[in-house]
């Protein structure tokens, strides 16, 4: 073979070798990375819904709603219920946990070492719902983190409901604070709604109940 020719194979094979390793490159870098918006919940399938066991004795409760996500990890939501009185007081969600660390460091802590209670969709959609727009007669808005793990959540109409939810107690609201309530501001606004005479108030002295997640006061 002539030199001059053995040249010019060497410079095609180092051409379509860099233009190999430029594809290469390429695909790396415009493979979409694994990431789950919030947003995008909705598409996933329900994995399992959690409440407290004792949740019809005391008016508040937390309940957790877990999709599971293509890649076989879970995003969820914990959503802090007050179906007496304020609606949702508290919320937060986290995407891409792997699901044995999602029941480890995620699920059991937010209970707080309390028993949770799996429930049906139906009835977690039945309590989050009716308790905010319960609270929404009176003026009271959900955390404003909701603006983000409502998607967590179905739609309000996708599920039926059971009616057996009461909220409020004997059809009216129940303030019952806690810790980090605004008592004066919370009254003001039930004396304003309701009126004087149209709801109760039971006033939790001493020691913060570490049960539940509180919401700062907005």
């Amino acid at each position: 073979m002539k030199k001059g020719e053995k040249q010019k194979q060497e410079k095609a094979l180092k051409r379509r070798t860099e233009s190999s390793l430029q594809r290469q490159i390429q695909r790396i870098i415009v493979k979409p990375l694994p990431f789950f918006s919030v947003r995008q919940a909705r598409n996933y399938p329900i994995d399992g819904c959690w409440i407290r066991r004792d949740w019809k004795e005391s008016g508040i409760t937390v309940i957790v709603v877990a999709r599971r996500q293509p890649n076989g990890n879970i995003i969820f939501g914990s959503y802090l219920v007050d179906y007496y009185c304020l609606g949702l007081k508290d919320t937060f969600y986290k995407a891409d946990v792997a699901p044995g660390e999602f029941k480890r460091s995620f699920l059991s802590p937010i209970f707080q070492g309390k028993q949770s209670l799996a429930i049906s969709p139906a009835l977690a959609h039945e309590i989050i719902y009716g308790a905010i727009e319960f609270a929404a007669r009176f003026g009271f808005k959900p955390q404003r983190d909701f603006q983000d793990s409502q998607y967590i959540l179905d739609p309000v109409d996708v599920h039926p409901r059971s009616g057996q939810v009461e909220f409020g107690k004997n059809g009216q609201p129940l303030f019952i604070n806690g810790p980090y309530d605004n008592v004066d501001k919370i009254l003001r606004q039930l004396k304003r709604t309701p009126g004087d005479g149209n709801f109760k108030f039971i006033a939790m002295l001493g020691s913060p109940d570490d049960d539940f997640f509180t919401a700062d006061d907005e």
